[in-house]
């Protein structure tokens, strides 16, 4: 029976993973139908480990998005060293954080994910490796070219071992916010990252009338 849990673990994580696009990374446009999604994301482990530690680079971001279509997109991001990650080129459409896993501790996995059902949902921790690509709340409505899905820090803390809930925190800037090791964010919106990194992209209009917009979530 436990060989057999682990096959239909293993073929689930297969199908999850054959779903999920390609497509990840900051890229120029191919046409005037295709959008932008822009995003940060941070864990801070507050002794959940039993360390101390803030991760930024390489986290591995699960975006599900929804089409004007209606078609249901399943995509990975990696953020950079500094929590940044972009998806270039996708259909216009909503995204959505469904989730983030990553090594932290001393060679801790953990997966963040959230049901994407309702917007009082909250983000729960895991040691499983899966994150299936399902949920129907998508918190941003989409305009423009460019979707930001903002700051997002992922805090686990001793708490967070009982409860598996996480303590999660999304801004569309980042004013003396301090982080588990004492460091102090002071970040304007995601966009100007991307403009400072790509001054001469032909998403550099688009990233900044989007930097303009203050989103709520509905």
């Amino acid at each position: 029976m436990k060989r057999l849990t682990l096959m239909l673990l293993a073929t689930i994580a297969a199908i999850v993973l054959s779903c999920a696009s390609g497509m990840q990374g900051f890229k120029e446009p191919t046409s005037d139908s295709t959008m932008l999604v822009v995003g940060r994301a941070i864990i801070e482990d507050n002794y959940y480990t039993e360390e101390l530690g803030v991760y930024k680079g390489s986290i591995e971001v699960a975006v599900l998005g929804k089409t004007t279509e209606g078609k249901t997109l399943a995509m990975w991001a990696n953020t950079d060293e500094n929590g940044y990650f972009s998806l270039a080129d996708v259909p216009k459409g909503e995204y959505v954080i469904k989730g983030v896993r990553a090594l932290i501790g001393r060679g801790s996995y953990v997966s963040i994910t959230n049901r994407l059902r309702l917007s009082t949902d909250v983000y729960t921790v895991s040691g499983q490796a899966t994150i299936i690509f399902n949920g129907e709340y998508f918190p941003y409505e989409a305009t423009g070219r460019v979707q930001s899905l903002q700051h997002n820090i992922f805090r686990l803390d001793r708490m967070s071992s009982t409860t598996n809930q996480v303590n999660y925190v999304v801004n569309n800037a980042l004013k003396g916010y301090k982080l588990a090791n004492g460091e102090v964010l002071n970040d304007p919106p995601v966009e100007e990252y991307f403009i400072q990194k790509h001054p001469e992209s032909a998403w550099k209009n688009a990233l900044t009338e989007s930097a303009k917009i203050v989103r709520f979530r509905r």
